[in-house]
C-alpha cells in the first residue's frame, strides 16, 4: 500500500529531445501532483447490425498534469528554468559565500525543431515496492504563484508531453531550505508600495500543445505553441481609497514589482528573494462590491504586456547560494 506522503516527484533537464535523463534530478517536495499517462481509445463506429459499440484500438498517448508545491528558492529557480529557459547569473562577492543572482525571462524563440521548451524528463516514485515511473520529452506550459495572507507561497507547474517508461525506483534525496512566508512579501506599483494587498497571483501561460503525426508512434512527435503567451496578475486588496480604481479608469500601464526576502542568510546581509518583475501591467478588471456588513474588498486582474524596454514581460529574479541549473 502507498500513501500520498510517500510519493516522490522529481524533475531533470534533458540534453535533447528523446533522450531521457536519469540523474541531476531536483526533487520536489509536494503539495499534491497529477502526472498521469493517458490513452485516447480509437472506436470502430461501422454498423454492423446489433446495438453495441464496435471495438476499440489504442489512439494518442499524452501526458499531463500539475505539480504545486510550497517553495524555496532553490528548488523555485528550477521550477523557473522549465519554463522560462536557462538564467542570466550574476554574482556578488562577500566575505563568507557567494550569492548567486539568476535572472529568468521568458524565451522569444524555441528549444529545437521538436519542442518549444527545455524538455523536462519527470521520475515519480510510489512508494509501493514496484517500478518508478518515468515521463520524458514533457515541457512545462504553465507556471502559478500563489502568494495568500496567512498561508505558505505555492507554485504549480503545469506539464505535458511526452513519453512513458516504467524503471527502477532511485532514491529521492531532498535539500533543506526555508519557505517563504505570506509576511515575508511586499508589492508596489508604479514605485508605490500596495500594502493593501491581500492576495496575489501571478499566472503565465505559454499555450503549448501536443502534436501527433505519422511517424509509426501513438505518442506526440513535438510539443509545440498554438497562441500566443499570457501573463496575468490578479487578487484582492482592502478597498481603502480609489487609487487603484483610476488607475483601472485611465488604462495605465506600470511596473508591477513583487519582492519575497527569505530567512535563509547566505553570506553577513544577503538573503534569499526571489523577486518578480512586470515593467507594464495593466488592470484588465476591477469589481468594488459590498456583498456584506465587514470591510470591502476589491478583486482585480491585470495583463502582463511586453516591454521593449526590458524586453520581456516577465522576469523571475532568483537570488540564492547555487551556483547554476
Amino acid at each position: 500500500m502507498s500513501y500520498g506522503m510517500d510519493v516522490n516527484v522529481g524533475l531533470s533537464f534533458q540534453n535533447s529531445y528523446g533522450t531521457a535523463l536519469v540523474n541531476s534530478i531536483y526533487w520536489l517536495p509536494l503539495l499534491s501532483e497529477g502526472i498521469s499517462l493517458k490513452k485516447e481509445p480509437i472506436k470502430a463506429e461501422g454498423m454492423r447490425g446489433i446495438y453495441d459499440e464496435g471495438a476499440s484500438y489504442e489512439g494518442q498517448n499524452m501526458i499531463e498534469g500539475d505539480i504545486t508545491n510550497e517553495i524555496d528558492a532553490r528548488l523555485f529557480g528550477a521550477m523557473c528554468k522549465a519554463f522560462f529557459g536557462s538564467p542570466v547569473t550574476s554574482t556578488t562577492g562577500v566575505s563568507s559565500g557567494v550569492l548567486y543572482t539568476h535572472t529568468f525571462k521568458p524565451a522569444q524563440d524555441d528549444f529545437d525543431l521538436y519542442a518549444a521548451k527545455i524538455p523536462l524528463t519527470i521520475t515519480k516514485v510510489m512508494d509501493d515496492a514496484g517500478s518508478a515511473h518515468r515521463y520524458y520529452d514533457m515541457q512545462a506550459s504553465k507556471l502559478s504563484i500563489n502568494i495568500a495572507n496567512g498561508q505558505l507561497v505555492k507554485a504549480t507547474l503545469g506539464l505535458l508531453g511526452g513519453k512513458y517508461a516504467q524503471v527502477v525506483a532511485p532514491t529521492a534525496a531532498y535539500s533543506a531550505s526555508a519557505l517563504f512566508p505570506f509576511d515575508v512579501a511586499s508589492a508596489s506599483l508604479g514605485g508605490t508600495a500596495k500594502p493593501e494587498v491581500r492576495e496575489l497571483n501571478i499566472e503565465a501561460d505559454d499555450s503549448l500543445e501536443n502534436i501527433y503525426t505519422l511517424s509509426g508512434a501513438k505518442t506526440p512527435s513535438r510539443t509545440k505553441r498554438s497562441g500566443f503567451r499570457t501573463i496575468q496578475i490578479s487578487g484582492t486588496l482592502v478597498f481603502d481609497t480609489q487609487t487603484e480604481y483610476q488607475q483601472f479608469l485611465s488604462q495605465s500601464e506600470r511596473e508591477l514589482v513583487v519582492s519575497l526576502t527569505g530567512s535563509t542568510q547566505v553570506s553577513s546581509g544577503f538573503y534569499e528573494t526571489i523577486t518578480f518583475k512586470a515593467p507594464l501591467a495593466r488592470h484588465a478588471e476591477f469589481e468594488m462590491v459590498g456583498d456584506g456588513p465587514g470591510k470591502v474588498e476589491a478583486s482585480f486582474t491585470m495583463d502582463a504586456k511586453y516591454s521593449v524596454t526590458s524586453g520581456t514581460a516577465l522576469q523571475a529574479i532568483v537570488a540564492n547560494g547555487l551556483a547554476a541549473y
